[in-house]
């Protein structure tokens, strides 16, 4: 394996055959007529080429066509041209010769390799990147056998260690990243890809899969052969069957492809809204049609996961939506996106989130187009400058292929009605009575967990005030009232915040299904008007009190001074 400075030298070679220009077109003046001196690029290819950055990433290899791949699903970093070009990203990685594999299976101690050895086809059924797959048999069964390339690790982990350094250095001086966060980006991918290197990750990935799907016959999930399962090697069911995108197979098998378009896409929102574990790679190449009409999935290497937090947000900037709640849903969209850093004008992005709304107001759901929907808001993200994190960009990724697959199938294939009732049953999920209830207790939580620091916060503050820390004119016992102070204001924030929540949380319960609550409407108010009232009493009692101390002071005085 070459070393770190010969591979620089080898990108910067392979980048300059392809038109420099393409990466440092947006370098300051003197550093781009320094590198035209050096012949590093030249001054007549310093537009973008996406079609030359798609030749060079192919020409660099498996970490760069990987990263290639995986910005062309980035719509939100760049612009469509380069997203489509990058699309077409071939891997031309040449086979693992059969001898190659034959002693990596024969390495691999307490595995199934004996038996595997004895039925393995020597011809692959798939190269790419990071392995390559074969056909074998293992206990009586079809199984195929994934094994990672000889000295991949190595490799990619030497090219991730110059992508991050070639980030830091345009980060430092190419102002057109000065709204990226490049570095994260290189980091992000940096995980992904070791992920993906080990097969232990894809093969948990795969069985957690299957469990989520047990239920559900209409999806198969390959079994995961674990005792001939390694970092190396990973060795699961062979699934077999018609490519999902191979209309004219579905239709000589006298195949449903509305029904399929259902299926598949049902699958993807389940993923999405009830496990929060999906598929982040679920192309066509990935999806295998079985005679019965069920759907085999293979490649778990790459998942996403979508947090709780991730899904109320979600809830808020649909709920915003429907609602016409202009101010609801821009709070939605930047807590899907990554604000650090960013100089926002809310007022505008949400004037921008209200045109967005009027397009798609009062309109048929089976008008609405996915697709279109996420242009558009991805065209807001874009003017903005806000970046998706990884798993909101992992979850648009996957809301586009899904549309991509069924209009695939069925060219009137509507994607909103099979999300609808998932994107239903969330918002009752997020509203139901339990949900409520643990964001109540959350919320009590944490304001008494900010009101029980705030004095000792304070207390911090006089210490560091006592010994001299700041050149500030006070003594530590002339703060003492404005502690006292702080702990009551604190009592007073407690308390109304959970009678904000309380308020809040019976008016969705009780507006969330007026059927289901309709006996438990009176206990509901009942018990919260009464937990509002004691609050409330609390309340307006510490906010008199020191005034009422302040006027029987004032008039014990007063009688003082008539006396004398």
């Amino acid at each position: 394996m070459i070393s770190r400075r010969e591979r620089l030298l080898q990108i910067l070679e392979v980048l300059s055959k392809h038109g420099f220009g393409f990466a440092l077109g947006g370098l300051k003046s003197e550093w781009r007529s320094y590198l035209g001196k050096v012949r590093l690029i030249d001054p007549d290819k310093v537009q973008p080429q996406p079609e030359h950055l798609r030749l060079a990433l192919e020409e660099l290899g498996p970490t760069f066509v990987k990263l290639g791949q995986l910005a062309s699903t980035r719509p939100d970093l760049l612009p469509q041209a380069y997203a489509q070009e990058l699309a077409r990203l071939q891997d031309s990685s040449p086979p693992i010769p059969p001898q190659v594999v034959r002693e990596m299976l024969s390495e691999q101690p307490e595995t199934g390799a004996e038996e595997i050895l004895q039925h393995i086809d020597p011809v692959p059924l798939a190269t790419g990147s990071i392995g390559q797959a074969h056909a074998a048999r293992l206990r009586g069964q079809d199984v195929v056998v994934k094994i990672r390339r000889p000295d991949i690790v190595d490799e990619v982990n030497r090219d991730l260690e110059i992508l991050r350094e070639l980030a830091v250095l345009l980060t430092r001086y190419w102002p057109g990243v000065q709204y990226q966060d490049l570095i994260g980006l290189v980091d992000e991918f940096a995980s992904s890809m070791r992920d993906e290197m080990d097969y232990l990750t894809e093969a948990r990935n795969t069985e957690r899969m299957r469990e989520n799907f047990a239920a559900h016959p209409a999806i198969i999930i390959p079994e995961v052969f674990w005792e001939a399962t390694t970092t190396r090697i990973l060795t699961i069911s062979r699934m077999s069957g018609m490519k999902i995108s191979d209309n004219q197979a579905l239709d000589a098998a006298g195949l449903d492809r509305h029904e399929l378009a259902v299926t598949a896409t049902d699958a993807l929102c389940k993923m999405i809204f009830e496990d929060g574990f999906f598929h982040a790679d679920p192309h066509p190449g990935n999806l295998f049609v079985q005679p019965d009409g069920s759907i085999a999935m293979i490649d778990f290497g790459m998942v996403g996961t979508l947090s709780e937090e991730f899904r109320d947000s979600l809830v808020t900037l649909m709920m915003g939506v429907v609602q016409g709640n202009v101010r609801r849903a821009t709070s939605g969209m930047l807590a899907l996106t990554d604000t650090s850093g960013q100089d926002l004008d809310r007022a505008k992005l949400e004037r921008d989130i209200e045109a967005m709304g009027r397009r798609y107001a009062n309109r048929p759901l089976s008008e609405v187009r996915i697709g279109s929907l996420m242009g558009d808001l991805v065209s807001t993200l874009r003017r903005h400058r806000l970046r998706l994190p990884r798993q909101s960009a992992l979850f648009l990724r996957m809301v586009l292929t899904a549309q991509a697959i069924g209009t695939g199938l069925d060219p009137d294939f509507d994607l909103v009605s099979v999300m609808q009732p998932y994107a239903q049953r969330l918002v009752l999920k997020r509203l139901s009575p339990e949900a409520l209830v643990g964001r109540v207790r959350d919320l009590v939580q944490d304001a008494v967990q900010m009101g029980a620091e705030a004095p000792e916060a304070m207390r911090r503050v006089l210490a560091v005030l006592e010994h001299g820390g700041f050149d500030v004119h006070l003594r530590g016992d002339e703060l003492q009232p404005l502690l006292n102070q702080t702990e009551k204001i604190g009592h007073q924030l407690i308390a109304g915040a959970v009678i904000a929540a309380t308020i809040n949380g019976m008016s969705h319960v009780v507006a969330s299904d007026a059927e289901r609550f309709s006996k438990l409407r009176l206990p509901i108010l009942v018990g919260g008007t009464g937990m509002v009232g004691a609050l409330s009493g609390y309340l307006a009692v510490s906010t008199a009190a020191p005034r009422t101390r302040r006027l029987v002071s004032g008039l014990r005085a007063r009688r003082r001074s008539t006396s004398r």
